[in-house]
Parts: C-alpha cells; structure tokens; sequence
C-alpha cells in the first residue's frame, strides 16, 4: 500500500524542513515523527515513525506537502528498520 503524506515532529508541529532531516530525525527518536496523510478521504490517519504498518510505503513531499514541495523520499519498515529512500 502507498500512502502520500508529509512529515511533522510530534512535538511542536514543525514541518520537517530536509529529506536528511528526516533520516536524522527517523534514525534517533522515529517515535517523533509523525507522517500525516494527504488524501482527501484518509485511509489510516496520522502514522508514527515507530508504527509504520509492514508492507506500507509512505511516499513523503515536504517540507509542506500543501504549498512548498522540494524534496520527496520514501519511507517504510523493513525486516524492523526504518527505510528512507
């Protein structure tokens, strides 16, 4: 399953600004990361970093998946790891 999201820190809301940012911010603390869906009728809601559903891919745009997209990645669990590609 694909899912086109962006990527926020859970803490402050804050868009995450880098697609290095986000292997950062997904390597240390991927709890922290929340992916927030963009259809206009959600499937499965916000995701957290250390939730991401097996055979899920989170295609992410950011920083702003609504206004400002300069870079794209996708994310998914494999074999317990984090994937960022």
């Amino acid at each position: 399953m694909f899912i086109n999201c962006g990527a926020r820190l859970a803490s402050n809301g804050e868009r995450i600004p880098t697609k290095n940012a986000l292997k950062q911010a997904l390597a240390t603390q991927p709890g922290a990361v929340v992916f927030d869906e963009t259809a206009l009728f959600k499937t499965v809601g916000d995701i957290y970093g250390d939730q991401i559903p097996p055979a899920t891919k989170l295609v992410v745009t950011g920083p702003d998946p609504y206004a400002k997209r300069t870079w794209y990645a996708i994310v998914e669990a494999v074999g317990g790891k984090i994937k960022v590609t």
